[in-house]
């Protein structure tokens, strides 16, 4: 009997070791999601598909759910409290489109089902790479596609609580950036967006009714750009047709005439080429009233540049700008003329060393050169010497460079109307009163040019460089230094403004300040300065390249340094920050 009882206990011992052995390396089964009913309740399964509902998730239970579907069904998955803490410290949280093959129990009901992870190891998630794609390309087809874009936000709204839409522009079309409570909670990120801010978004395409969406991972996949986003086609007025509406296009010129009616009011554009009326509904043309301030007004007479939707009314051609910094308002035309032509009474700007002194005549189509005529000799001027043979400087106005010229050698004119840094350089965006495009300095040319210093907003330069074009937009870039000159120095003045009276409803403007260094905090790319005066303290951002060429910049780092600084006010993660875009806009002033 004992030798029995150890045979049985020996015999049941191996039984369950091999039960063990198998139960632990037998693979568990895959079934289809229709498959899954209320026979299986509490099986232990393995189900694959895709994430078709961005997931939801509660802090307070520690719920985590989503749902997957394969071609027979769909399905909610479900984690709880500490594997939910696992899955979001470990990043591992699907994300609407992605390929998901988990393992758990399934919980089954008459006409629902949960599957619940019980391990968070056992859920495995295959997330495909973004494409870059135009927004206009984007369809209904491409449900589930990750795509990289590039645009301007034009509207950010809250349709109900909890969801907020991000409305991304570029020169294609548009499309929803949906960014729910819920993902900002995953992700512990608030996308830091305003209206005008150029964007680029990862995010994978989903569809609201009939309409492409896009859902992102998380809002630290929506990141703002250094650079402007174009979102509408330069085009000379004369150029646009009734085929054309619909689509958005920039153009530039004289405004003929200013006629108010009920919701807003209509402005008569000219540019020469052609006449088209401006509709500014009543909201947009009083922030564009707030915007421009005691700056240049948009009057009969005012040069401006609009882009917008292009429409028709009653047989007219009409622009309708979506916003008020649709509109930028150039100057009167006296005022650009002074601005990029020097007093008949002012002296010449030197001449460069290795060059000599050039008439300068316009490239217009078809036209020969003229020599400049020189003035009469007063009696007291010695004889000339014989004329010799000069070469002539060919201008080209700016509105006839077009991406057929791109490659080509070229000089140009035109008054500094926008500037910007970017990592590797700086941008100016040059206008001539025939159109504007984007001087591009990478840091090498820009530290090689004697007017560097002087380049900034108003500041009339002649540039020759090989046109470019990048993101759709056309830049000149110089080889050399010497190739940028600066023909007329910036007599804009910007009001100096008390800190304290700075908000948020000056974002995107032009300001200057004084302060006193009260901390600074650096970053991999840039330094935050903390000024204060007698009214309020505020963040200057200076970025790296920026920081690189101040004069005295260690001043920056010195409590107590008094600084003057003209910047862009920005609004980040709900602070004011001041943004300088070049090192002549921050000036130390003392050091202690």
């Amino acid at each position: 009997m004992r030798f029995i009882k150890l045979t049985v206990l020996v015999l049941a011992s191996v039984g369950l070791a091999v039960l063990w052995y198998v139960a632990t390396r037998a693979e568990i089964p895959t079934v289809a999601i229709g498959r899954a009913d209320a026979t299986m309740n509490l099986a232990y399964v393995r189900l694959a598909g895709r994430c078709t509902r961005a997931p939801s998730y509660d802090p307070r239970t520690g719920t985590l759910s989503f749902w997957i579907a394969d071609d027979s069904g769909e399905i909610r998955v479900a984690s709880y409290r500490a594997q939910t803490g696992v899955l979001i410290d470990q990043q591992r949280v699907p994300a609407f489109g992605d390929r998901v093959a988990v393992v758990g129990t399934l919980r089954m009901a008459e006409d629902f089902g949960t599957l619940t992870i019980d391990a968070p190891d056992q859920l495995a998630i295959s997330r495909a790479d973004p494409v870059d794609r135009a927004i206009g390309d984007i369809r209904l087809e491409d449900e589930y596609q990750r795509v990289h874009i590039r645009g301007q936000i034009r509207d950010v709204r809250e349709p109900y609580q909890g969801l907020t839409l991000v409305t991304v522009r570029d020169l294609s079309g548009s499309i929803d950036v949906a960014v729910s409570q819920d993902l900002i909670a995953l992700s512990g990120v608030t996308p830091m967006v305003g209206v005008g801010q150029s964007v680029e978004v990862v995010a994978a395409v989903s569809r609201y009714r009939d309409t492409p969406q896009l859902v992102p991972v998380s809002a630290a996949e929506i990141l703002p750009l250094d650079l402007e986003v174009p979102i509408a086609s330069e085009r000379s007025i004369g150029e646009l047709a009734r085929q054309d509406v619909g689509r958005w296009f920039a153009v530039s010129g004289v405004i003929d005439g200013v006629d108010p009616f009920s919701n807003g009011v209509k402005m008569a554009l000219d540019d020469g080429t052609g006449t088209i009326t401006l509709l500014l509904w009543q909201d947009v043309y009083d922030a564009l009233l707030d915007l421009v301030g005691d700056g240049p007004q948009p009057r009969v007479g005012a040069r401006i540049r609009a882009q917008g939707a292009l429409s028709e009314y009653r047989g007219d051609r009409e622009l309708i700008p979506g916003l008020p910094v649709d509109v930028e308002v150039i100057a009167p035309p006296a005022s650009f003329v002074s601005a990029v032509s020097p007093s008949p009474t002012a002296p010449s700007p030197p001449a460069a060393p290795d060059s000599t002194q050039t008439p300068v005549a316009a490239d217009t189509a078809g036209s020969t050169p003229v020599p400049t005529v020189a003035p009469p000799a007063s009696p007291e001027d010695t004889p000339a010497p014989e004329a010799t043979s000069t070469p002539m400087v060919l201008l080209t106005p700016i509105r006839s460079v077009t991406v057929d010229r791109v490659g080509e050698q070229l000089t140009l004119e035109g008054a500094v109307v926008a500037a910007a840094s970017f990592s590797k350089g700086f941008r100016f965006t040059l206008d001539d009163g025939t159109g504007q495009v984007v001087l591009l300095m990478w840091d090498n040319v820009y530290d090689d040019c004697w007017d560097g210093p002087k380049m900034n907003l108003g500041a009339a330069v002649r540039v020759t460089g090989e046109i470019s074009q990048y993101g759709g937009q056309l830049e000149i870039q110089p080889r050399f230094g010497g190739d940028v000159k600066v023909i007329q120095e910036s007599v804009a003045g910007i009001p100096r403004r008390e800190i304290g009276s700075i908000s948020g409803v000056d974002e995107g403007q032009l300001v200057m300040i004084e302060g006193t260094v009260v901390r600074t905090e650096g970053l991999s790319s840039a330094a935050k300065v903390f000024l204060a005066d007698d009214t309020g303290e505020v963040l200057v951002l200076v970025w790296q390249n920026v920081l690189d060429r101040i004069a005295d910049n260690t001043g920056l780092g010195t409590p107590g340094s008094l600084v003057r600084v003209t910047g862009t006010v920005q609004v980040y993660r709900g602070n004011l920050e001041l943004v300088p875009a070049l090192p002549g806009d921050v000036a130390v002033l003392e050091i202690p």
